[in-house]
């Protein structure tokens, strides 16, 4: 995805949703996570450079920066969910990640905690962000 379009997302988001409220990741918080893992999509880490993490409106959506799955769910569905990192959240159960384990694929994790590959539906986290906000006027 192109940079132009990566801003004009963020704006979408800033527009859509005046009462979002973030905060600044820290680069060490990023270099931390691709020490762990691999280094991130260019995709994923400009957003987070550029937007950073919060609620998108009044409690509407939350961006998370890269959460392991032992940070929310219990021990036994953790396990189930190993290599995966939530960057996003509905406040009604379901949880958008990255599987570190197959090449970055953008997916959801249902209520019950399984991780389900957004193929065919979102591109990418950037993607599913812009939906949200289209989805929502």
């Amino acid at each position: 995805m192109e940079m132009i379009n990566t801003r004009n997302i963020i704006k979408l988001i800033q527009n859509t949703f005046p009462k979002s409220q973030f905060d600044v990741v820290k680069e060490e918080w990023i270099k931390d996570i691709e020490e762990r893992y691999s280094e991130l999509p260019p995709n994923l880490k400009y957003p987070y450079n550029e937007l950073g993490y919060g609620t998108i409106g009044d409690s509407h959506y939350s961006i998370h920066v890269l959460t392991e799955p032992e940070e929310i769910y219990d021990p036994e569905t953790a396990s189930e969910l190993k290599g995966k990192l939530i960057v996003g959240d509905d406040f009604g159960g379901e949880c958008q990640a990255y599987d570190t384990e197959n090449n970055w694929t953008f997916g959801l994790i249902d209520s019950g905690g399984d991780f389900e590959s957004y193929e065919g539906v979102y591109n990418d986290f950037l993607d599913y962000l812009q939906n949200l906000c289209v989805d929502f006027k």
